[in-house]
C-alpha cells in the first residue's frame, strides 16, 4: 500500500539516503550532534500588558544594559507603569522608568538596568485604600 502511495523509485531513494546517513563519515568515526543546544542569548525588550488589576510582562528574565518596555493599557482606567529596583534587602530600589497611559494607550520606557530583580507596578493611588500596586498591579522580573 505505501509502495502505491509513495512509488517504488521515491522508496529506494528514501532507503538509500537513509543507509549512507548511517555510515561513517569520510575518516572512517561516527560523527556525533551535540546533545546540549547553546542557551538562546537573552531579550532586551519586553512588553507589559496592563489591565484592571494586574500587570502582565512578557518575560520574566531580560539582560542586563538598555531594555526597552512597550507597556500598553488594555484596562478601563488610565494607569502607568513603574520601573524600580534592583530590589535588595535595604529596600526597592530607585525608580528607573515610568510611563503614563490613558486607556487603550501604549507607551515606550527605555531604561538601562544593572542585574537584579525589579518590581513592576501601577503606581496610582500609592498610599490610599484604592492603590492599584495593592489592588494586584505588580509583577517582578529579573535582569541578568
Amino acid at each position: 500500500m505505501i509502495r502505491k502511495l509513495l512509488g517504488a523509485s521515491f522508496l529506494a531513494a528514501l532507503m538509500l539516503s537513509m543507509a549512507a546517513a548511517a555510515m561513517p563519515a569520510a575518516g572512517g568515526v561516527l560523527r556525533r550532534h551535540r546533545l546540549i543546544l547553546p542557551t538562546p542569548p537573552l531579550p532586551h525588550a519586553l512588553a507589559v500588558d496592563e489591565r484592571e488589576w494586574a500587570v502582565v510582562p512578557s518575560e520574566s528574565v531580560i539582560a542586563a544594559g538598555a531594555d526597552t518596555f512597550e507597556v500598553y493599557d488594555r484596562g478601563q482606567d488610565a494607569h502607568n507603569l513603574t520601573i524600580q529596583g534592583p530590589i535588595t534587602s535595604s529596600g526597592p530600589g530607585p525608580i528607573r522608568g515610568q510611563a503614563w497611559l490613558q486607556s487603550g494607550g501604549s507607551a515606550t520606557i527605555v531604561a538601562n538596568l544593572p542585574a537584579g530583580r525589579y518590581k513592576l507596578y501601577c503606581s496610582m493611588f500609592a498610599g490610599t485604600p484604592q492603590s492599584h500596586e495593592k489592588l494586584g498591579m505588580h509583577a517582578l522580573i529579573t535582569v541578568r
